[in-house]
């Protein structure tokens, strides 16, 4: 064993230390040293909140259904998840997927928080604005397109449809829909083929102005729908909806009674409570 003697004193001396770089710092030094630690580990810190704020939005836009009574929901998720995703969009963080869930939740607070008429233009608005500036920048992005073209109808509908075909929303509507079904048109389970059908068969004619949409246009289009995914539950009440405008009242019926005897999705409760709301409304009316 090792010990220090006379001969080996300065290596025993607390004043002569093996050196390993500048592992002795004075004060001054080491003050600053601490300093600098801690400003790089508030910027790591920082930084991955940051990186994590994508995440965040779709984390709480995925708990949308907590807290809701029937298909009203509880602001508080819907309003977390936008506030996370407006920030990550800010911060151009994952900035496609920021923006298509952004839209999303915009169009879902609109949709089923209970707001008055006038808050759901303005979030429709918002909708809108964002849709249009994403889609110049991801032209190829479905999923911006898509949720765009939702937002734009709901906006269509709380403005009332003969302005949306005057404002020029209703062709946009239509050439927005047409990609969609031209990128991929299974997204959504046909949801291409469903917004563009809405636009046929809510978009008054106007003469010399709009004489394109069209009912029966409108029943081709769900029946598409219908074929890429048959168990989509708003596909099947859109396709009720249409065969009722055609006096088809039974193949409607069956329609209808198929989304009531399903079962909920645990990804869409809100929106399953509500299409089965909608269900027992057009029972009520037509049987």
């Amino acid at each position: 064993m090792y010990s220090a003697d006379k001969n080996n004193s300065k290596a025993a001396s607390p004043m002569y230390q093996p050196s390993y770089g500048n592992a002795s710092l004075s004060p001054h030094k080491a003050s600053s040293a601490l300093f600098l630690c801690g400003f790089f580990l508030v910027s790591l810190v920082t930084e991955v909140s940051a990186q994590n704020l994508f995440e965040q939005g779709k984390q709480f836009y995925e708990q949308r259904a907590e807290g809701a009574e029937g298909f009203q929901a509880d602001p508080q998720p819907i309003n977390s998840s936008i506030d996370a995703l407006e920030k990550a969009l800010h911060n151009d963080i994952e900035p496609e997927k920021s923006a298509s869930y952004l839209l999303r939740a915009y169009y879902f607070k609109a949709m089923f928080t209970g707001l008055s008429e006038d808050k759901q233009q303005a979030i429709y608005e918002k909708g809108r604005e964002l849709g249009e500036k994403m889609e110049k920048r991801f032209p190829k992005s479905v999923p911006i397109k898509f949720w765009y073209s939702a937002n734009l109808g709901r906006w269509a509908d709380v403005h009332g449809f003969i302005k949306a075909a005057t404002s020029g929303i209703a062709k946009k509507l239509r050439r927005i829909t047409k990609e969609i079904i031209d990128l991929n048109p299974r997204y959504e389970g046909g949801g291409g083929y469903r917004i563009l059908a809405q636009v046929h068969f809510h978009t008054p004619k106007i003469p010399l102005l709009m004489g394109w949409p069209s009912d029966k246009k409108a029943k081709k289009l769900v029946a598409k729908a219908m074929e890429v995914n048959p168990n989509h539950p708003t596909n099947r009440m859109l396709y009720a909806q249409l065969l009722l405008e055609f006096d088809q009242t039974d193949k409607a019926e069956e329609h209808i009674r198929y989304i009531l005897n399903s079962e909920i999705r645990d990804s869409h409760i809100i929106e399953d409570r509500y299409l089965k709301y909608r269900c027992r409304k057009l029972l009520k009316e037509h049987f």
